[in-house]
């Protein structure tokens, strides 16, 4: 037994060699310390991977949402580059308002068919000759 006094006083001047050289237990304070060190060592490990788990979520979470707003802005762009109606559309309504209207007002129905004629000709000629 004193051999084992004399191992323990050693390795209490050195806390590092105690912490990997097993002891018999001398008591039941001692087995509790031990066992609250080796849980307050888990808790700072556990910690540390829960705060690199969290960056880890927070840069994907990030890169996520950056590429939905590309995506967002690409289509929005792109939208807005279209024509929502042609004149082709544009002169084919102006003709079944103006055949509507000719049948109460005839002048006023003949000038928006005439407008609308005009429309689809434009479409259909004058811009195809530019391209």
């Amino acid at each position: 037994m004193q051999l084992f006094a004399k191992i323990a006083r050693f390795l209490d001047r050195r806390p590092n060699l105690r912490k990997t050289i097993p002891m018999p237990m001398n008591s039941e304070r001692q087995k509790r310390e031990e066992e609250i060190e080796r849980l307050m060592q888990g808790t700072d490990v556990s910690r540390e991977r829960d705060v690199a788990f969290q960056q880890e979520i927070k840069q994907v979470a990030s890169a996520i949402a950056e590429r939905e707003t590309k995506k967002i802005q690409k289509t929005e762009r792109s939208e807005g580059r279209k024509q929502p109606i042609s004149p082709r559309t544009a002169g084919l309504g102006l003709l079944i308002l103006g055949a509507g209207l000719a049948l109460s007002m005839p002048t006023v129905g003949a000038v928006i068919i005439i407008c609308g004629i005009a429309a689809i000709v434009w479409d259909t000629f004058l811009k195809s000759s530019k391209k």
